[in-house]
């Protein structure tokens, strides 16, 4: 009788020990799963840089700086450690690559001025080891009327290195480039010799003085 009540006593001790493991703060995996990968403003903006850019294009969120740098050759060891310590904790929240060969672009950085999660200053280190890299890097403020148009532009000019031609925006029916013809070189203002030349031709059609053509 005394062995079974010292197991039962033994079992209840074992049993709460875990309990208080498990409810305990130094529990080594104290993790419950995000009802979501991103952000509202994440994911919008994801959307949008992905119309922006094509399909030629793969966008990656939340990449570590380290992932997209490498350390020069010829740093001593010692400021080697120190820069990869702070490149492993610095992260860019969007980087930029080329689908077919997953060459990297560039990277962008969302910015909320309202300091609601996002970087409002700016890293120096991030920007000066990007710089160093020869990584484009641009900052946009967050905000919830960005077209794609916009988006469009700033990455092209930025981090593709090209101009980006975006439509204006105009009132009205806009009239395709194929449909307008193009008017000859040989039309439009007469000039004073050539309406003497008509006027000699045909006195009875001559005027004192003829005004140019309207275009």
């Amino acid at each position: 009788m005394e062995l079974i009540l010292f197991a039962l006593i033994s079992l209840i001790a074992i049993v709460a020990v875990l309990a208080s493991r498990l409810t305990d703060n130094s529990f080594p995996f104290p993790f419950d799963s995000k009802p979501a990968v991103y952000t509202a403003a994440e994911k919008n903006f994801l959307t949008l840089v992905e119309s922006a850019l094509g399909p030629d294009y793969r966008v990656l969120n939340r990449v570590a700086l380290a992932d997209i740098v490498n350390i020069r050759r010829g740093v001593s060891k010692k400021a080697t450690q120190a820069a990869l310590k702070s490149a492993n904790n610095k992260y860019l929240d969007f980087v930029i690559c080329q689908r077919s060969t997953m060459k990297l672009i560039g990277a962008v950085d969302l910015v909320d001025t309202n300091g609601r999660g996002y970087k409002v200053k700016k890293d120096w280190f991030v920007s000066g080891a990007l710089e160093a890299a020869s990584i484009p890097h641009v900052r946009i403020k967050v905000k919830p009327n960005y077209t794609v148009e916009e988006i469009r532009a700033c990455l092209g000019s930025k981090v593709l290195g090209r101009s980006v031609k975006t439509m204006p925006k105009v009132k009205g029916r806009v009239i395709p480039a194929p449909m307008v013809k193009a008017r000859p070189r040989n039309a439009g203002v007469i000039t004073a010799n050539a309406a003497k030349e008509m006027a000699a031709q045909t006195p009875s059609l001559a005027t004192p003085s003829m005004a140019a053509m309207p275009h």
